[in-house]
């Protein structure tokens, strides 16, 4: 009788024990990430915030009109988040955590210059988004003795769950560079994490079968060879903006010859070294974007090398007519390789029916009307800018 006891018990922890062990590999089989059944992948990019501790209400509800059009199913924030004061840092943070935990939508960041700036650690500023955003924030730092924190890749899986159709790399780009005591500007994406980079691509290229996952980047701070496009290069000691092998003159317009679309309102502001990040992966041939922040006014598409270099402009409310550049940018990716994306602009988003951004101030009717006129008069001049910027830098 003893022994049909124990005989009994042990059969009921072994199927037990299978029953857990299923409903954990069903559970991590949910937790990827998919394809939809129409082959996209959809991506809301959500950068400079630059917001005060409360959450003011026009940034809460500019995010969660952008989440209801972008019906994203992976939200990147883009760094330079809260500007609260130390000892509100947290609970700032929690504010900001909590819209993506209500509305239930995984979450991940790409840190900013700016959120080196508290008083924490960047593996504590990490912390507080892991602490608060609980299950929904899957950033994770892949390699903590790589630079930075919350370096990582983020696989999408064919709608099937058969394959990694796609991946997404995120890369702290860092602060400031200084050289021998002296500051030299911002930083970027350092070699070693550059090194990870490869190895992840051929990690993923070898589970492929042999071919490079398509891929697509986030990080704050734009790659330096935007410059190589957008103006021309002078003699060390004679440019605005001088850099570890480059000098360049940014008196003249940008070449708009080489701007696929977007606007330029403002100078890029990329950093002071250059590991080869660009490099490395325009050699790959895998990654199709590389989307920034970090430059507010400024939501222009360049390519490089085959690789798209695209910025998103800043959430935080824009003066007048720089409004024609204020939103986040809704990113889909195909399961095909391909990606497309968009800007949100706010001024459209308060045009339609159930929009609430005119009633809490964040723009108003008059602006959206100003804003419309620019916009169209602006699109209308750029081709003969790109003309004149042609004739320009070929004279």
């Amino acid at each position: 009788m003893f022994k049909k006891v124990i005989c009994l018990i042990l059969v009921f922890i072994i199927a037990f024990t299978a029953q857990l062990t299923t409903f954990a590999a069903d559970r991590e089989s949910d937790m990827r990430f998919k394809f939809d059944e129409n082959g996209d992948f959809n991506i809301l990019h959500l950068t400079d915030w630059h917001c005060d501790y409360p959450l003011p209400a026009v940034h809460k509800q500019l995010v969660l009109e952008s989440i209801a059009d972008a019906k994203p199913d992976l939200v990147v924030l883009g760094g330079d988040l809260s500007e609260a004061a130390h000892e509100d840092q947290p609970a700032a943070i929690k504010e900001i955590c909590d819209i993506f935990v209500q509305a239930e939508i995984p979450f991940v960041i790409t840190f900013g210059n700016h959120d080196y700036m508290h008083g924490y650690t960047i593996d504590e500023m990490f912390a507080f988004y892991k602490e608060y955003g609980g299950e929904y924030f899957i950033g994770t730092d892949e390699d903590p003795d790589l630079f930075g924190c919350g370096t990582c890749s983020i696989p999408v899986y064919s709608n099937d769950g058969s394959k990694i159709a796609y991946n997404i790399y995120c890369f702290d780009s860092g602060d400031r560079a200084v050289v021998n005591g002296e500051d030299k500007g911002y930083d970027s994406v350092h070699a070693d994490q550059i090194e990870w980079y490869k190895a992840k691509a051929e990690e993923l290229k070898e589970a492929n079968g042999g071919e490079y996952v398509p891929s697509v980047v986030f990080q704050h701070i734009i790659v330096q060879e935007i410059y190589d496009k957008l103006f021309p290069k002078v003699e060390s000691g004679s440019g605005d903006r001088e850099y570890e092998t480059a000098a360049y003159d940014l008196t003249p317009v940008p070449n708009y010859t080489n701007v696929k679309d977007g606007y330029i309102f403002e100078k890029p502001c990329p950093g002071y070294y250059n590991y080869g990040e660009l490099d490395a992966m325009s050699k790959n041939g895998d990654v199709r974007a590389i989307f920034c922040g970090h430059d507010h006014y400024n939501s222009f598409t360049v390519e490089i090398d085959g690789i798209d270099i695209i910025n998103t402009p800043s959430i935080k409310p824009h003066v007048l007519l720089r409004k024609i550049n204020w939103g986040p940018r809704a990113i889909t990716l195909h399961e095909d390789g391909t990606c497309e994306n968009r800007v949100l602009l706010a001024c459209e988003l308060a045009q339609k029916e159930g929009s609430e951004l005119v009633s809490v101030g964040a723009v108003s009717k008059a602006e959206i009307l100003i804003v419309k006129i620019w916009k169209e008069f602006v699109d209308l001049s750029l081709p003969f800018w790109a003309k004149i910027t042609d004739l320009i830098y070929n004279f």
